[in-house]
């Protein structure tokens, strides 16, 4: 069979033409996959508890506990958020960003009162993403380091905390929670810290939480019992 410039042509658009379709087919694929990895990590997100500490979203919420609080989160994508709290004259405050991982979450925080500012980076992690079975309860261990700024002749402070956070899920709507932490540092710094309450889930958007707390450090003592509510964008 002769090869001509005709059939050199034609053989030439056949290739371009199969090239095309695979590439296309390929594509396809690809962004198929991409979607569907998207919706399951959209779908991970979704079936977290309402109070999941590792949940990335843009929520705001009101309180109060002796004075009114102002709280909020921003999602910035899959992984990042932005969190504020402040109280209604700005004496306490909190300001801080978290990194969502696959093992559990990092959060940078900055938080200050009259006695004191805080600057610290931690991480929960959930014990089932470590393969433990914690049945009913969410258990989520936390570490991480602090430099803790002393006012009004309050010494500063380089240290470590450790503690924890649990849920447990009573029905469809109420659940239980609670956690406890211990920090230590330089200039015989010791700081400890509990709660324990009580959150109502009103829809998949809104939520009610009451809690009683108790906080001690080298600088001073707070009880506290607040009720908060917040609505998830």
């Amino acid at each position: 069979m002769k090869i001509t410039a005709v059939n050199l042509s034609k053989l030439s658009l056949y290739s371009l033409f199969v090239t095309s379709v695979a590439s296309s087919l390929w594509s396809t694929s690809l962004s198929a996959q991409e979607s569907e990895a998207t919706e399951e990590e959209l779908s991970v997100e979704d079936e977290k508890h309402i109070d999941d500490p590792t949940r990335i979203l843009t929520r705001f919420g009101v309180g109060y506990d002796g004075q009114l609080t102002f709280n909020g989160t921003l999602g910035l994508d899959e992984t990042r958020m932005l969190r504020v709290q402040v109280n209604e004259d700005a004496s306490e405050w909190q300001l801080g960003g978290s990194w969502l991982f696959d093992k559990g979450i990092v959060n940078v925080f900055m938080n200050g009162h009259e006695e004191r500012n805080t600057y610290s980076i931690g991480t929960f992690v959930p014990l089932n993403k470590l393969g433990f079975d914690t049945g009913k309860w969410q258990v989520f261990p936390m570490a991480g380091a602090n430099f803790v700024e002393g006012k009004k002749g309050n010494s500063n402070s380089t240290g470590a905390y450790v503690g924890g956070f649990v849920i447990r899920p009573i029905d469809e709507h109420w659940s239980v929670l609670g956690y406890s932490g211990v920090s230590v540092g330089s200039s015989d710094y010791l700081g400890v810290w509990g709660g324990v309450g009580g959150s109502y889930k009103i829809t998949s958007k809104q939520s009610i939480r009451l809690m009683a707390s108790y906080s001690e450090d080298s600088y001073r003592t707070d009880n506290k019992l607040s009720i908060s509510y917040s609505y998830e964008l």
